[in-house]
């Protein structure tokens, strides 16, 4: 994000300005009456010379001198004043207002002042983008390349201390045939309604992400395999008994599941996954709508109740 998307999504874009020799009492007052947090100080040719901020004014409301209010804007502005351009990106001024201590940064376009940012604007308009670029948009669980770095983390944790960590790659079943026969708005809903059950099944240290069309990859921190078992078993049967209502159509779905977990012979988290992928395909070659699990793990039989695909219209 650029700057200048930045200035024009303020509710006001108008720059509050003073002359040098304004007093610290009525610049306070200018403050307050505006609800801002600093005002460029300009010169008689309208250059700008300064900028004086409510950090500058705490010693004036804190003193008791009466005649503190009378001080000049001059004697406590910033006169070392670093701008920016509204071309400039986000990331780089909040780079650079951190690494100088800036609070407050002009923006000049050909010499002429169009906006004033603050280091919490930018801070929070940073956070937003960071946010985005991590977050699958449709589904808003964590997108491929945050995923894949955040496993790759837990991996290495794991390791190190000694814990438990399970892997799971979750895929609808026949999505495909939703999408060709009800369209790609009511895929949109299935994946949508289905990212929310993820969330809300498992606990919030648990990662889930979507790794592309209607396949999800879990990540189980300090869990072993009969453990995440139990976690995919239970948000299996919920699928199934859940139902997607898109325009017309009641949807409802099964989801099939492979699941690996930390070994003796696991290289790195993206091993991990792909052992779980693995797994998934022989879910799907099995009749699909069931967790399979790496190893020798003992599991219940599992009793099927409905067919992995079904869709009603009303």
């Amino acid at each position: 994000m650029k700057v200048e998307t930045l200035l024009l999504s303020k509710r006001s874009t108008d720059v509050k300005g003073v002359g040098p020799d304004f007093t610290l009492r009525d610049t306070a007052q200018l403050l307050l009456e505006h609800k801002l947090g600093a005002l460029v100080v300009t010169d008689d040719d309208n250059e700008m010379i300064g900028i004086v901020s409510e950090r500058d004014l705490v010693p004036v409301v804190a003193s008791t001198d009466p005649l503190a209010g009378e001080q000049l804007v001059s004697e406590v502005m910033t006169k070392s004043v670093v701008s920016c351009s509204p071309e400039d990106e986000v990331a780089f001024v909040l780079r650079l207002m951190n690494d100088h201590s800036f609070r407050h940064m002009p923006v000049l376009e050909d010499k002429k002042l169009v906006g004033i940012l603050s280091i919490r604007e930018l801070t929070k308009a940073y956070d937003l983008l960071q946010i985005e670029a991590n977050t699958d948009p449709l589904t808003q669980v964590s997108n491929r390349r945050p995923f894949l770095k955040t496993l790759e983390a837990n991996f290495q944790r794991a390791v190190e201390i000694g814990q438990p960590l399970s892997v799971a790659m979750l895929d609808v079943d026949h999505f495909k045939r939703i999408n060709d026969t009800y369209g790609h708005d009511a895929g949109d809903k299935v994946l949508q309604q289905l990212s929310r059950m993820l969330i809300r099944e498992f606990r919030t240290i648990d990662l889930v992400g979507r790794l592309g069309g209607e396949e999800f990859a879990l990540v189980f921190p300090e869990t072993d395999l009969s453990g995440a078992f139990i976690a995919c078993e239970r948000l299996r049967k919920n699928v199934m008994q859940q139902e997607i209502k898109a325009d017309a159509h009641r949807i409802h779905l099964t989801v099939s599941i492979g699941l690996s977990a930390l070994g003796a012979v696991s290289v790195d988290g993206a091993s991990l996954l792909k052992q779980a992928d693995e797994l998934l395909y022989m879910a799907k070659h099995k009749g699909r709508n069931q967790v399979v699990v790496a190893g020798n793990l003992e599991i219940p039989s599992v009793s099927k109740t409905r067919h992995s695909c079904a869709v009603e219209s009303e």
